[in-house]
C-alpha cells in the first residue's frame, strides 16, 4: 500500500467560464470548479477517495497515463498532474461514521427518545465497552 500517488488530470474551459475536471485514469470522474485552486483542492479530495474505495475493494489501482497518452481534445485542455499523500484521508476514512439500523423494543426506544439519550453514542459507548476498547490508549 503506497501513501503517495500521482494522478494526471485534464482541465478544460467550461463553457460558464468556469473550469471542468477529470481523471481519464479513472472512468467517469468529473469536477466543475471556478478556479484552478479550488479545482486542484476538489481533485486531491476525489483522487484520495477513489484510491481508498479501491483499497478497501482490494482492487488495483491505474496505472498513471503517461502525458504523451491523454488525447486533449480542444487547444486550451492542459494537463495537471495532482499528487496526495494518503494517511491523513486513510484516518479520515476509519473514523467516518456510518449507518448500522438497530432493532429494540418499541417501548425501550420511546423510553429512550423520552430521556433524550443519544442512541448512536450509546450504541458506540457500549460497542467499545463490549470490545475492552479504551479511547485515551487511541490518541496521539
Amino acid at each position: 500500500m503506497t501513501n503517495h500517488l500521482i494522478y494526471p488530470i485534464v482541465v478544460e474551459k467550461a463553457d460558464d467560464e468556469g473550469l471542468g475536471m477529470y481523471f481519464p485514469d479513472f472512468p467517469g470522474t468529473a469536477i466543475l470548479s471556478l478556479d484552478i485552486t479550488d479545482g486542484i483542492r476538489r481533485a486531491k479530495e476525489m483522487l484520495a477517495n477513489l484510491v481508498i474505495e479501491k483499497e478497501e475493494q482490494a482492487l488495483p489501482l491505474p496505472i498513471p497515463s503517461a502525458p504523451e497518452d491523454i488525447t486533449l481534445y480542444d487547444a486550451s485542455d492542459r494537463i495537471v498532474f495532482i499528487e496526495v499523500y494518503l494517511p491523513p484521508y486513510r484516518n479520515e476514512a476509519k473514523n467516518k461514521s456510518v449507518t448500522k439500523n438497530c432493532t429494540l423494543p418499541k417501548w425501550l426506544r420511546d423510553a429512550g427518545e423520552e430521556a433524550g439519550l443519544n442512541f448512536s453514542q450509546l450504541l458506540q459507548t457500549s460497542i467499545k465497552d463490549a470490545l475492552g476498547i479504551n479511547e485515551s490508549k487511541m490518541q496521539p
